[in-house]
This record gives structure tokens, C-alpha cells and sequence, in this order.
């Protein structure tokens, strides 16, 4: 399985997001995927494509 998505907070964050739903059992998407037959939270793998950070332009006057 292949997830693509984008956050602004951290990447452990939200892996630890991802795997609390699984746990708990939470109704979404990768909960279902991890909890059905054949699958364990372990046996998923998070690995970061890229890191874009945001900021503001700076101005001067």
C-alpha cells in the first residue's frame, strides 16, 4: 500500500496519529487497512519524500 499525504505538523506525530487509529480501531481508512485480514500496524513503514516548510516572505523597507 502506498499513501501519499501531506501535514504541517511533524512526520512522528503523525505516525503516531496514523498508528493510534489502528489500535483503537478508529473508523478511517488506514484503521480499516491495518485491521483487516492479513495486515498488522507493524507491518506498515512510514518514510518522509520530502520536507517543505513554509514561511513568510520577508520584507524590507
Amino acid at each position: 500500500m502506498v499513501y501519499v499525504g501531506e501535514t504541517s505538523r511533524s512526520l512522528k506525530e503523525r505516525a503516531k496519529e496514523h498508528e493510534a487509529d489502528v489500535r483503537l480501531r478508529r473508523d478511517k481508512p488506514i484503521s480499516q487497512h491495518f485491521n483487516g485480514a492479513g495486515h498488522r500496524v507493524q507491518d506498515g513503514c512510514i518514510s518522509a519524500i520530502t520536507n517543505k516548510r513554509q514561511f513568510p516572505l520577508l520584507q524590507t523597507y
